[in-house]
């Protein structure tokens, strides 16, 4: 799985997050979130070129790199205590997005928001609106990715959400999330998920 794609469905959760809060206008959750994006990358270039910050600038890289930065071979995001801006920004490459998979995953989301959300629900506790908006956002990302985007392995989808959901979700949620999408798999993609048993 690339990191481009990866930092994709990172913003996506992030936009429809806003956007079942907001309901604001995708186009404009859209464009702010590519500008972050960017703004991080300059960002970073700037300061490890060892030109000077202002204090802002460097609160707003340090806190753009801890949304959209990379750290690690693993690629995996920090974790504990916030790191100094010096080591974060030597862990992180430069941010690079998949801008066409962030933008179709933003948009066809809501297009089949009928058909996701019944998968979710079909094996949900609770109704889809009173999931966790955050925890709702990435079930959204995988039930489409499981349903629509065929070429993409389950697994990755599943896995995909599990770590978003150990990076954005409450405590726990990730073994909901997993359990979930996993469900949604085996009902939805049988056949790849049999095969793949029968390694």
């Amino acid at each position: 799985m690339s990191r481009a794609r990866t930092l994709a469905r990172r913003c996506a959760v992030q936009a429809l997050y806003q956007w079942q809060l907001s309901g604001n206008a995708l186009s404009d959750i859209e464009r702010q979130l590519l500008e972050e994006v960017a703004m991080t990358g300059a960002l970073l270039r700037r300061f490890r070129a060892g030109e000077a910050l202002t204090v802002a600038e460097e609160d707003l890289l340090q806190e753009l790199l801890e949304q959209y930065g990379r750290p690690g071979p693993e690629g995996e995001p920090p974790s504990g205590a916030p790191q100094a801006l010096k080591d974060l920004a030597e862990q992180c490459p430069k941010p690079e997005i998949h801008t066409a998979y962030f933008k179709e995953v933003l948009h066809a989301v809501p297009r089949h928001l009928d058909a996701i959300d019944g998968a979710i629900e079909e094996f949900s506790d609770r109704p889809v609106a009173n999931i966790d908006p955050v925890e709702r956002a990435i079930l959204r990302i995988g039930a489409y990715e499981l349903l629509f985007k065929p070429e993409i392995p389950y697994r990755v989808a599943v896995n995909e959400g599990i770590d978003l959901a150990k990076q954005f979700g409450a405590a726990q949620s990730h073994k909901y999330v997993n359990g979930l999408l996993d469900k949604i798999a085996r009902r939805h993609r049988a056949a790849e998920v049999e095969q793949r048993a029968g390694r």
